[in-house]
């Protein structure tokens, strides 16, 4: 019966042992093969804080600057970071058509507004009259803002191509000037 027993259970105990180093094989080929991703996979979006800077820069490209004015923790804001902003930087294909920063309005970190005046994020969003978050608001080369601004996310189906439409009227706006 013992013997029995050992017959029957050394091929499952083989086969499970099999299974778990097949499984820990491919767990560390994963593994490997993210240590090989590219870093540029880890970009972040610049964070606006010499706008005096930003504005000589838009202007030497003839560009508008988009800003997004957004806060920590909140889930919209985090949306059109990672699936929007994020994916235009490192693209690559934005840079000749906008300088992409942005601003926690609730953080406690200082900017330098284009004027060369110190002053925190919050207040910088308040003279720009950003009430609600997030907020786009896409500046010229002068860091006046343009008549173009996204506010919110009302459709998250729809929210690229507003932001597209939205881009390339502040575009053309920079064009008038």
């Amino acid at each position: 019966m013992k013997r029995l027993l050992l017959t029957l259970t050394l091929p499952l105990f083989a086969l499970s042992r099999g299974l778990a180093m097949h499984t820990l094989r491919a767990l560390g080929l994963l593994l490997g093969s993210l240590l090989l991703l590219p870093t540029s996979y880890a970009v972040e979006v610049p964070a606006l804080t010499d706008l005096r800077a930003d504005v000589a820069q838009a202007k030497a490209l003839n560009v508008p600057i988009l800003l997004l004015i957004h806060t920590q923790g909140c889930t919209y804001c985090h949306y059109v970071m990672e699936d929007h902003l994020r994916p235009m930087v490192l693209s690559g294909q934005y840079q000749k058509r906008a300088l992409i920063r942005q601003l926690a309005a609730d953080e406690a970190m200082d900017m330098v507004d284009a004027s060369g005046v110190r002053m925190s994020a919050h207040d910088f969003a308040r003279t720009l009259q950003v009430r609600f978050y997030p907020t786009i608001v896409f500046l010229d080369a002068e860091g006046k803002p343009l008549k173009e601004r996204l506010v919110g996310v009302a459709n998250i189906d729809l929210y690229g191509t507003q932001l597209e439409f939205a881009l390339q009227r502040a575009e053309a706006q920079m064009q008038r000037k």
